[in-house]
């Protein structure tokens, strides 16, 4: 990555913000035990503390509600949730950088290697963004 691709912690604290969404029907039912599609998205988010940081991704979660028709012509709506997770980035970030971690805990080794899938499953699962 060249200089100027970097993300650079000395140009001001970055966060990555999970936010949490749900697709659903505009007319539902109430009830506790429906099902709704429920997406979890990562956005890089620039701000001074992590206060700010906080209130920039419920600000991008709540601008991402929209309603739509969709192909059986059902009202449809995006319906921002929350925030799931918030996490100060230490380093600057480049080509092959850590962003992330999860601390599985303790667990046999079958279990262990049921985290890794193959290259095939990886690959097919990848949803390129329209543009």
């Amino acid at each position: 990555m060249k200089e100027n691709e970097k993300i650079s912690i000395g140009k001001g604290n970055w966060y990555i913000a999970e936010i949490i969404e749900k697709r659903e029907p505009v007319n539902r039912s109430e009830n506790d035990l429906r099902h709704v599609v429920t997406w979890g998205n990562f956005h890089l988010i620039k701000a001074e503390n992590p206060k700010q940081a906080y209130e920039k991704a419920i600000k991008i979660g709540k601008e991402g509600q929209v309603r739509f028709i969709n192909s059986n012509k059902v009202e449809m709506e995006y319906v921002f949730v929350g925030i799931a997770d918030l996490i100060p980035i230490y380093e600057d970030i480049e080509d092959g950088s850590e962003i992330m971690w999860t601390d599985y805990g303790v667990m046999t080794n079958r279990k262990t290697e049921k985290f890794v899938r193959s290259e095939k499953e990886l690959l097919e699962n990848i949803k390129l963004k329209e543009k």
